[in-house]
């Protein structure tokens, strides 16, 4: 790569790095802070990255924001039959009122979250790829793997229809009044100390995923345990604890860990993209 686009590239990084540390924090996710450890964790070579997704949703939060939540009735069981339900599907986009132009094909999810499909779509999508492109997957799957982890990104919102087609009027009204604040939970203690980080790693299990429906059971699995523990916090009207939230983001980290070990097949190249 000549020297120009050397510098390029290193002023794109420069900018990303940038908007990541000084942007206001989008709201309803995982902190920064706490989408960076679960990559760090999973050993990503810029866990930074991770937390590009929620930037990106920015550009079109209807279409895009689908992506990083499932909707689920609190009584949901979510099993791989359960998360094939939820996908994005193409359909034909008119603007009102302009019957005369030629439609457009959009990818559109459905209404109530697509969370567990995407993940499913990306792990496909990023399977046989290499150098920069599969950095570009595995960037994006670490945001939604995170995601999976936060309780609230699995249970009702607001007057949001949820799976069931139903509208849960007082769960959902109270995970949006707290999701702020269980996104934030553990924004004050990362990085972890000594002590913490050696507890966190013991709880770090990475599951065998070979195949898609490997990585849905597994989805599966944490999704159930974070409605569980949606309904437990909101039973009692708390917010999530400290120790819960760790735990769950070391849910993502296992997994997130099986999908590289499963998908990686060189390392990155250093010298950034191709000059072709």
């Amino acid at each position: 790569m000549s020297m120009k686009k050397s510098r390029l590239w290193c002023l794109i990084i420069a900018l990303f790095l940038f908007v990541v540390l000084t942007v206001p924090e989008p709201g309803f996710s995982w902190s920064p802070k706490a989408h960076t450890l679960i990559a760090q964790k999973a050993g990503m070579q810029n866990p930074a990255y991770s937390f590009f997704p929620d930037l990106f949703k920015e550009e079109n939060k209807a279409l895009l924001g689908p992506l990083h939540y499932h909707n689920a009735a609190p009584q949901t069981t979510v099993t791989p039959a359960y998360i094939d339900r939820y996908p994005i599907r193409l359909k034909d986009y008119v603007p009102a009122g302009r019957m005369d132009v030629k439609p457009i094909t959009i990818r559109v999810p459905h209404p109530a979250g697509v969370l567990y499909w995407k993940i499913v779509e990306l792990y496909e999508a990023m399977k046989g790829k290499t150098g920069w492109l599969y950095d570009y997957y595995l960037f994006s799957i670490a945001h939604y793997i995170g995601d999976l982890s936060q309780p609230l990104h699995n249970f009702p919102h607001g007057n949001k229809r949820a799976g069931d087609g139903r509208i849960y009027q007082a769960a959902g009204n109270w995970a949006k009044e707290h999701h702020k604040a269980f996104d934030e939970i553990l924004e004050s203690l990362v990085p972890l100390d000594q002590e913490m980080d050696t507890l966190y790693d013991s709880w770090i299990h990475e599951p065998c995923v070979k195949s898609a429906g490997d990585l849905k059971r597994e989805i599966a699995r944490i999704a159930n345990a974070s409605i569980a523990l949606a309904n437990k916090c909101y039973a009692e009207k708390r917010l999530i604890t400290v120790e819960e939230a760790l735990r769950h983001t070391a849910l993502s980290v296992s997994l997130l860990k099986a999908v590289i070990a499963d998908t990686q097949k060189g390392p990155p190249d250093p010298s950034g993209p191709s000059s072709e």
